[in-house]
């Protein structure tokens, strides 16, 4: 057999020479040029200088698209060309395909070169990677397997551009039928007219039946059916009719024949097999199985010699294409059904689902996931329409997603093995995800937003939590406010009656300073718990932020800028002053710990109106309205990590021995004990801002202001089981101007109130005390002295007297350890006929 020569472009050379080399391409030699990729398009003169004056081949793309028509001294080169050279690899049909869905199509010819190609175009990396970035969606590398380092080639070209790749295997034998046909062509040109096809139209027919009976779906089967007849007859234009009118034509190449004409036309050969118009150099054939299917219209096809030579065996393939179509549309409808039933269902389902496609790195490694396919609720789960999902990357739709997972994807794909995660987040919120191989080289992943459940779960265990830390504060409260409050007592007498010798005062006031700080710790114990007594105040927190903000910038000096924005218009609140006051003074002393060299505090109150929406993240929010205080610093910042622990009691980033970790637990107490919540967010070297909202109060009635003291005078009957924490009592009130009797349980009490001659003015009794409770006691004291005045007293927690059945908030309390200011200040006001609660 002649060789036959092919003169081809770059970019096409590995594929033609693979061919060669393998077998699929017999008696051809292959010569390459340099194509117009950064360069000129050819003209003849360099045509002439490639085929070297040799019958040739020239196949290419964009190089050859400015020849004209082959000048006379040329008529022995075919000129094979496509509008781009990647689709003589795969097929116009495939090759639009691609380009339509924002692909840029390389074959392993040009991937090789790439490099060569971006310097000819002018390009350095930045101004590549923008243009990339704005034609084109990703790159897919055509791999006909005559080319083993395409795909790394293409890979590195993808990684300099940033643009995902994709390689899709095609097969070599359409380029290869091409250049068969081609040579058949030439072969014509150079024989004189007249004699049969060329030996290499049947193959091409041949294997175009072979394909087409392998087609999934009756439009695929038109479109190979159309493609392949394309080579065999070389037409200029090709349409399929559909035997049912209200389907549409396809068509192939251009669009010279009217519709009308066309279906007219059809309507004259029912019964024929087939129509035929030489001098017209056009024909029609009758595609019929069991029914007419359709009619196959051949317009202006190159070789109207050979029509007759191999027209019944055309005819006969249309026939092999009218069942494969009959076929397709009888699965169609099968198909169809299940689809319904699937989209039915895929449509409605509450769980997000999410088809995608596994995208290759090097080492056949999953480098990421493309979306194929999603469903409305995972488009209201992303906030994304699924036009703006379909074609992106996991790594696109959520940049936070862990590329370390994208292996074990990857192993799911390949072995089948389903992966099921109970608690994963995703843009702050908590998901159950399941994965599972959908198919070979795809992953469906199916999503449930479970954010609130979980909520309601943290709100549970918090609630635990804190019923814990109130039961332990309350079952130590007891004896340690006993001692706390005997410490105190005597250090205060010792200190009057030492005023004179200074080293033995200074080292009392340290005892009463240390026993002041451990009953501080027991109080924000008790504060975090929710347990705290409390007297709360309608307070305007625009007060209580400047009166404290002018003590902190005499505290800090220049170091720490503080800056106030307090709105005007700022509703009323109702809390305890005091915690008011620790809230506003814990958290600065965070933001100041946080900015050791200096830095920018800001403090901002406003109106707040939250809705359902606003609260659906929120533990402890309800709608309605609030007053919101923030209270930003420019300090280090924290993970969020360590933001999502800083309210749990004893969490504290500080050094050992800087922080009792209680500050900001006592916050979150506070806060939420009236009624709010708070709010942080953090980021490393970018600062912390706390938000505080408390519910708006709207005050009705004027709240109730102390008496001025009397003087200390009278008799106080004291009702303690503990005989240091009694002594210490009698003492203090001895030293107050009062005359003490002393009981150690309620019988000797009561026994003493039934003495009439006994004056007693006021009963100070502790709520836990052997035999009779305290209230037992005070409830027979009543009987037997009417109006007599009550103080009751108790280490024990808020929770633990209502068990008791005393209610703190409706009698006159005392909260152990108290020194002697405030047992003075609350018996003056008992006595005085005020309501008190210490």
């Amino acid at each position: 057999m002649e060789t036959t020569l092919v003169c081809c472009c770059e970019t096409l050379g590995p594929e033609v020479k693979g061919a060669i080399v393998q077998g699929r391409l017999a008696g051809f030699d292959c010569r390459t040029f340099h194509g117009c990729c950064g360069r000129p398009p050819l003209n003849w003169e360099d045509v002439r200088r490639i085929c070297d004056g040799q019958p040739a081949i020239l196949v290419g793309g964009e190089c050859l698209a400015s020849l004209g028509s082959v000048p006379d001294d040329l008529h022995r080169v075919f000129v094979l060309k496509k509008p781009h050279c990647a689709a003589l690899v795969c097929g116009e049909r495939t090759f639009d395909r691609l380009t339509a869905a924002g692909s840029f199509v390389v074959t392993s010819g040009w991937a090789a070169n790439w490099r060569g190609f971006l310097d000819g175009w002018g390009f350095d990396r930045t101004t590549a990677v923008d243009f990339f970035a704005e034609s084109c969606a990703g790159i897919t590398l055509l791999d006909t397997g005559c080319n083993p380092e395409g795909e790394e080639a293409v890979r590195a070209f993808g990684t300099f551009v940033q643009r995902p790749v994709e390689v899709l295997p095609v097969p070599p034998e359409l380029l290869a039928l091409q250049l068969e046909k081609a040579r058949g062509e030439l072969q014509r040109l150079e024989a004189e007219a007249g004699g049969g096809a060329p030996a290499s139209d049947y193959a091409l027919l041949l294997d175009m039946l072979s394909r087409v009976a392998k087609s999934a779906g009756e439009e695929r089967v038109v479109d190979d059916m159309l493609a392949f007849f394309s080579l065999l007859f070389g037409a200029e234009e090709l349409a399929y009719i559909p035997a049912a009118k209200e389907k549409a034509l396809r068509r192939y190449g251009a669009r010279a024949t009217g519709e009308e004409t066309l279906r007219a036309l059809a309507q004259r050969i029912i019964d024929a097999p087939f129509h035929i118009e030489e001098a017209a150099r056009c024909f029609m054939v009758r595609l019929s199985h069991d029914d007419v299917v359709g009619w196959l219209w051949f317009g202006g096809f190159a070789t109207p010699e050979h029509t007759r030579s191999y027209l019944d065996l055309a005819v006969t393939a249309a026939d092999v294409c009218a069942m494969a179509i009959a076929s397709a549309r009888s699965v169609h409808r099968d198909l169809k059904e299940r689809e319904e039933k699937y989209r039915l269902l895929f449509e409605n389902m509450g769980n997000g689902f999410a088809l995608l496609q596994m995208l290759l790195g090097p080492g056949e490694r999953a480098a990421d996931f493309r979306f194929v396919e999603v469903n409305p609720a995972f488009e209201s789960f992303t906030g994304k329409k699924a036009q703006e999902l379909v074609g992106r990357t996991l790594l696109d739709v959520f940049p936070g997603f862990d590329t370390a997972q994208l292996e074990s994807l990857g192993r799911l794909v390949q072995e089948g093995k389903p992966i099921a995660l109970e608690r994963y987040t995703i843009d702050a919120r908590c998901c159950q995800v399941w994965l599972f191989r959908a198919k070979p080289g795809y992953c469906g992943l199916i999503i449930n937003d479970i954010t609130k459940q979980k909520l309601l779960e943290d709100k549970l265990r918090e609630s635990v939590k804190m019923e814990s830390v109130g039961r332990l504060a309350g079952g130590v409260a007891h004896d340690y406010n006993n001692m706390l409050s005997v410490i105190i007592g005597y250090a205060e007498l010792l200190l009057m009656e030492f005023q004179g010798n200074r080293r033995i005062t200074e080292c009392l006031r340290e005892i009463c300073k240390a026993a002041e700080h451990s009953r501080d710790v027991t109080a924000q114990l008790l504060s975090f718990s929710r347990q705290q007594l409390i007297s709360p105040k309608t307070l305007d927190i625009n007060d209580a932020v400047s009166a404290l903000a002018a003590r902190w910038s005499a505290v800090w000096g220049a170091g720490v800028r503080v800056s106030l924005s307090l709105d005007e218009s700022l509703w009323k609140v109702k809390i305890d002053p005091a915690q008011m006051e620790q809230v506003l003074s814990n958290i600065v002393r965070n933001a100041v710990a946080a900015m050791p060299d200096g830095g920018d505090l800001t403090i901002v109150t406003r109106n707040v109106t939250l809705s359902e929406d606003d609260c659906s993240s929120h533990l402890d929010a309800l709608p309605g309205d609030y007053v919101e205080l923030a209270i930003a610093d420019t300090g280090h910042g924290m993970d969020a990590e360590t933001s999502r622990h800083i309210f749990e009691p004893f969490f504290t980033t500080r050094e050992v021995g800087s922080g009792s970790g209680l500050g900001l637990a006592t916050v979150y107490g506070m806060v939420t004990q009236n009624g709010g919540f708070v709010t942080v967010a953090s980021a490393p070297e970018a600062g912390t801002t706390f938000r505080i909202y408390l519910p708006s109060f709207v005050d009705r009635a004027a709240e109730h202001r102390a008496l001025p003291a009397a003087h200390g005078s009278g008799t106080v009957l004291v009702i303690e089981d503990d005989e240091i924490v009694g002594r210490m009592t009698e003492k203090m009130l001895e030293h107050m101007g009062y005359r003490v009797l002393m009981a150690e349980n309620s019988a000797q009490a009561i026994e003493l109130c039934r003495d009439r001659g006994t004056a007693i003015d006021l009963v100070l009794s502790d709520v836990m005390l052997p035999g009779a409770s305290g209230r037992e006691a005070v409830e027979r004291i009543l009987a037997l002295r009417p109006g007599l005045k009550i103080i009751y007293m108790s280490g024990y927690a808020a929770e633990t007297l209502l068990q008791k059945g005393v209610d703190s908030a409706r009698v006159n309390f005392l909260q152990k350890p108290f020194d002697m200011a405030s047992l003075n200040a609350t018996i003056k006001s008992v006595l005085s006929e005020s309501f008190a609660i210490g």
